[in-house]
């Protein structure tokens, strides 16, 4: 996984990405940010192009877009100000042409910003937002894309759940409610565990998550720390980056990171940031659904638990976050939540088909169960039979 991601040389033709990346259903758009210029790369399955734009203007830009959506009370005070740049950023990257395909993934240079919060419209009162038209899926790299992930056809562990809810001695805020979700997600899986409380330890995480097809990780996490790199916080330490080396090769599919920043991390010129999720990304996980800032509790116990359902329903995961993200917004009574602050701020990052079957309908238990009654009423009536004979 590591020379896949780190030292492999080989490069992709445009002709492989379509057919075996775009499947004729995806575009993807890279962005390359230089010196003097930043180039926008677009790929579908029937065209392409490569534009040119002002680097200047694309920085101002995205610095105004992030600094207004990461902060709740200055994109409230200065919500106009915040479609206006959205719709011009947007406006900028498309040049007005929307994307004919409704998944876009998108291979980021630089500084992250979740196009889903990209407004297409100019209607101030009622913006049109780049999420109700698309699902969105980032990437480190085209070439993260063709590695090869191990399958995972035999584990029947699905989720692991953890939520220290409570941390001893660390200065860190309860987050009270994170282990009913849990429970909530629990509904739509069978074989699940959850570790709570003192029993969501990092030893325990180490030591049990590469059993399991999903992680879900309700904690606090920050993109830097003392030993500056990112961490993740449980109940009795903390994990840093550097100490994400589990004892064996995990068969995960998905780490859902239901915590602050842990979609940041240090930037490296030329190789992108460096999170957690792309730590797990270097173990071989082909997918993790991350946080760009700092996360409302409320409003990410809704969105991941919406996440699981349309995931339990065998849809894509770039889909599912999708449809949890416009459940949150349409189910919202509060207009404040239906702010980009509370449902853009999760994103994820890798492949989006490797769940398409993890529906949690027990289709093979259904069938087997039909066979079996179907054998007992054919052998009920042949005993019948013989009885009437005799």
């Amino acid at each position: 996984s590591y020379y896949q991601n780190y030292l492999d040389t080989s490069f992709i033709t445009i002709q492989q990405l379509r057919k075996n990346i775009l499947n004729n259903s995806k575009t993807l758009v890279e962005i390359f940010s230089g010196d003097s210029a930043v180039y926008v790369l677009s790929i579908a399955p029937g065209s392409q192009s490569l534009l040119k734009i002002n680097k200047q203007l694309y920085d101002s830009l995205t610095n105004v877009f992030n600094l207004l959506i990461a902060n709740p009370n200055e994109l409230n005070k200065h919500f106009n100000d915040f479609v206006k740049t959205s719709h011009e950023l947007y406006s900028l990257l498309f040049q007005n042409k929307a994307p004919k395909y409704s998944s876009i993934i998108i291979s980021p240079d630089g500084v992250s910003y979740p196009f889903e919060a990209l407004v297409i419209n100019t209607n101030e009162q009622q913006p049109d937002y780049f999420l109700n038209h698309y699902a969105a899926s980032y990437t480190y790299s085209v070439k993260y894309l063709t590695n090869k992930f191990a399958a995972n056809t035999n584990s029947s562990n699905n989720v692991l759940g953890i939520a220290p809810v409570n941390y001893n001695n660390q200065n860190l805020a309860d987050l009270a409610g994170s282990d009913l979700s849990l429970k909530t997600i629990n509904n739509y899986f069978t074989n699940t565990t959850n570790y709570v409380l003192e029993k969501a330890s990092k030893n325990t995480f180490m030591n049990t998550f590469p059993q399991y097809n999903i992680i879900q990780l309700y904690t606090h996490a920050a993109d830097n720390s003392i030993n500056n790199e990112p961490v993740i916080y449980f109940a009795d330490s903390a994990l840093y980056l550097s100490d994400l080396i589990p004892n064996r090769k995990p068969v995960t599919q998905l780490v859902v990171l239901s915590a602050c920043e842990t979609a940041g991390g240090r930037l490296y010129q030329g190789e992108g940031i460096f999170s957690f999720n792309r730590g797990f990304a270097a173990l071989g996980i082909p997918a993790a659904v991350s946080n760009l800032w700092s996360a409302d509790n409320e409003s990410t116990y809704r969105i991941t638990e919406f996440f699981y359902k349309y995931l339990s329903k065998g849809l894509p995961t770039d889909v599912a976050l999708q449809k949890a993200k416009l459940e949150f917004i349409n189910n919202s009574s509060s207009k404040q939540k239906k702010l980009p602050y509370f449902w853009a701020g999760a994103v994820l990052t890798g492949k989006v088909d490797t769940l398409k079957g993890s529906a949690d309908f027990p289709w093979n238990k259904l069938i087997a169960g039909a066979f079996l009654l179907i054998g007992i009423s054919l052998l009920g009536k042949f005993f019948l039979r013989k009885k009437l004979r005799e």
